[in-house]
Parts: C-alpha cells; structure tokens; sequence
C-alpha cells in the first residue's frame, strides 16, 4: 500500500481521475480528502513499472511546461510572451526528436528516465510520502534535466534571431542595389556557376561589383559566397538549378530573394547547356 498526501485538492483529483483511467487491474485505490492511497504490488517489477509511468504522463502533463516558463522567467529572466512562446517551441521540437542536429542534443538527459529512477526508489522504500516534497526535493534532478533543454532552447533561440536580422539586412541591400541583370541562372556545381540571361557563364564574379566594402558599411562581414555575389548582381529573378533545394544555402537564397529565386532539378540546367552547346 502507498499512502500519498496532496496539498492541493485539484493535483489528488487529476491524480486519481490518471489512474483510473488507466483501468490497470492490479491497481486498487482510495480517496480520501487529500490523501490518496494505491494498493498494488509495488515489489513487483511490472506492476512498479506500470505505475510509474502513470505516475512520469501526470507529472509531465500537470507540471513541465509550468515549470519550464519558471525556469524562462526566473533564471533565465524572459518576461515577453512572444519570446517564451518561441523557445518552448524549439523545446518541445527537442522532446520531439526535430532538433537533432542542434550541438549536444544528443548529450540531453532522457526526462522520463531522470523521474523513473526516482519514483522506483521512493516507491521501493517509502510506504508513505508527501506529493509537495516528491515535486520539491526529488524531482529537483528532472528540473535540471528541464533547464538543459532549456538553455539549449535558447541558444538556438538566439542563433535564430541573428539569422533573421542578418536576412533582414541583406534584404533592404538587394532594394538598395540597381539590377546588372535581368536573369541569374545558378547551377548548383562545386564551385556554383552562374550564367547571365543569355546563358553565357558569367567570368570572375567577385570581381564585378567591389560591393565587400559596402557590405561592411551594411555591418555585413563575411567571406565571399553564391549569396553575397548574387547580392552583388542585384538580379531581378534568380534561377537556381539543384538537387537539394531544402538545404541551408538554398533556404537562405529563397528566404533572401524570396519571390525573385525559383528552383529547378539541376538536371534541367544541364541538358539546357548541352542544347546550347550544339548549336
């Protein structure tokens, strides 16, 4: 028999309502006020095992994202809606397994597994508990295991937001440029070829506009890319013939370019050269 005490009469109840849902034959309980008591084979590894994960979707459902925006608020100190929106967003992309190629991602503690090992303990040793003291004292390592994620969350946060000023700021450079070219034909080679309207390969392309300098003037410092030379073309339609129109570069040409830039199999391009080179 496991005796739980609850300061609060909504957590006992949304307890209750989790494990009665679950409709576990070796599970027996009464309710009492406040205090809840569970009668189940707690030596047994199954019928533990089954409890506890009850026990882990409760506690994840009632408490994470409270707890999450404490950790935003309080040691963090976001206070805008907005931004704790956007980093539990990335969070929970992370509890989802969508951010796997953030850094460390792959270092995070498992959160289920962080609470498991602590309810086994207690459900093993302690016939009698207080649910307030399980939530301050032994889940204090889950919500470590909640601010890892969190800073995490956050770096990628603001990784985010220098993305999107730096595409902001290359943006309003394109509108400042007057166009060489009508149409930039890209091809997506190592290195990128790029051709002018009349499909004739455009020769020494840093070499066309000295615009480095005023890139700088821009607060742009970067190396010479495909981007920045297109930039420096100022075209008013970007072609771009490649295979992997999901990666980086080509997300950041379409999100720079936006409706100027379209994307062709690569394969389109070349066998427009090879007509091209018959005649």
């Amino acid at each position: 028999m496991i005796t739980i005490t609850f300061s609060s009469r909504q957590e006992v109840m949304s307890l209750h309502k989790k494990l009665s849902l679950a409709k576990t034959k070796s599970l027996h309980m009464e309710l009492k006020d406040q205090t809840l008591k569970i009668e189940t084979m707690v030596k047994e590894r199954t019928c533990r095992t089954e409890l506890i994960q009850l026990f882990i979707d409760f506690i994840m459902d009632m408490f994470e994202k409270k707890w999450l925006v404490d950790i935003l608020e309080n040691q963090f100190y976001f206070k805008y809606p907005e931004e704790k929106e956007e980093i539990l967003d990335i969070v929970y992309a992370i509890f989802d397994g969508e951010k796997e190629d953030l850094p460390d991602v792959e270092h995070l503690p498992n959160r289920r597994e962080i609470i498991a090992r602590d309810l086994d303990e207690i459900f093993l040793h302690s016939s009698t508990f207080s649910f307030e003291s399980l939530k301050t004292f032994r889940l204090s390592k889950y919500r470590a295991c909640l601010r890892r994620y969190v800073e995490l969350a956050i770096d990628e946060y603001k990784l985010q937001q220098e993305y999107l000023a730096f595409v902001d700021k290359l943006r309003r450079i394109i509108r400042s440029y007057r166009s060489l070219h009508h149409t930039i034909y890209v091809l997506d080679d190592k290195p990128f070829r790029l051709f002018d309207e009349n499909h004739k390969l455009i020769q020494n392309t840093h070499s066309i506009r000295s615009f480095y300098p005023l890139l700088k003037q821009w607060g742009v410092d970067a190396e010479p890319s495909i981007l920045l030379t297109l930039i420096g073309l100022a075209p008013q339609y970007v072609n771009v013939y490649t295979d992997r129109p999901d990666s980086g570069m080509m997300r950041t040409l379409k999100n720079v370019f936006e409706e100027r830039v379209q994307f062709f199999p690569r394969q389109k391009k070349i066998l427009t050269e090879k007509v091209l080179d018959s005649k």
